[in-house]
C-alpha cells in the first residue's frame, strides 16, 4: 500500500519556469538568451544547496565575462533576485488539490525540492506548506541538493515510511532516477497528460 506522496515543487506543485520573468532577468544582464540560460542553470545546484545569492549571481555573472554587458544601468541584484522568484512561483493547483486529498485520505505527504532562500520565503508566504505536507524537505535548508542521496534519505526518515511504501514525483529524470536506486517507487511528472495520469498511479497504487 502507498503510505506517503512526495513532491517536488518546480514544474510539478508549480508551472514551468515564467518565459516574461526570465526574459527581465536577461534584459537586465543583457547577454544573449542562450548564454544567460547555461549560466543560470551552470551554478544553481550550489545556490540550491546554500550558496548566497549575491554570490551565485556574481558567478552567473563572471562566467558570462564579455557576453554580457554585466547589469543594465539602475538594475541591482535584488531585481534579479526578485525577477528568479516571480519566475518560480505560479502555482499548479490541481497538484496542491491531489496533495491535500491524499493527506485528508490518512496518507503522508511531503514537498521535497531543490529550492533557493528567496524563493522559498515567498512561497511560505503565500502557502503555508504544513496545511499540506507532513513533511517539508528543501535543498538549501539541509545543505544537500537532488540527486544526492542523502535528501531522500532525510526526506523518508522525517516520514518514517520505507521507500516502497513512497512514491515520488519531480520532472527531472536525474531525480527520478536517485529515487528509484534507494526503492522509491517513482513518477516522472512529463509528456502527455503527466496530472490525469498521475492521479490515476496515486488511485491505483492505494488500492
Amino acid at each position: 500500500m502507498l503510505e506517503a506522496l512526495i513532491l517536488d515543487y518546480g514544474n510539478v506543485l508549480s508551472h514551468p519556469q515564467r518565459e516574461d520573468c526570465f526574459e527581465t532577468m536577461v534584459a537586465q544582464v543583457g547577454a544573449p538568451r542562450n548564454d544567460f540560460r547555461d549560466a543560470y542553470w551552470q551554478h544553481r545546484q550550489q545556490y540550491d544547496a546554500g550558496l548566497p545569492a549575491a554570490e551565485y549571481w556574481r558567478r552567473v555573472l563572471e562566467t558570462l565575462g564579455e557576453s554580457s554587458r554585466a547589469l543594465e544601468p539602475g538594475h541591482t541584484i535584488d531585481r534579479l533576485i526578485e525577477a528568479d522568484v516571480a519566475s518560480w512561483t505560479k502555482y499548479r493547483e490541481e497538484m496542491w488539490g491531489l496533495a491535500r486529498s491524499f493527506r485528508s485520505g490518512g496518507g503522508r505527504t511531503a514537498f521535497l525540492s531543490n529550492g533557493v532562500p528567496e524563493a522559498m520565503a515567498r512561497i511560505r508566504a503565500e502557502r503555508p506548506l504544513e496545511r499540506w505536507f507532513d513533511v517539508v524537505v528543501v535543498s538549501c535548508e539541509v545543505g544537500v541538493a537532488k540527486p544526492d542521496p542523502l535528501i531522500y534519505q532525510i526526506c523518508l526518515a522525517r516520514l518514517g515510511v520505507e521507500p516502497n511504501h513512497a512514491l515520488f514525483v519531480d520532472d527531472r529524470l536525474e531525480n527520478i532516477d536517485a529515487a528509484a536506486r534507494l526503492g522509491i517507487r517513482t513518477f516522472h511528472f512529463a509528456s502527455d497528460d503527466p496530472m490525469r495520469r498521475l492521479i490515476e498511479a496515486v488511485r491505483s497504487l492505494s488500492e
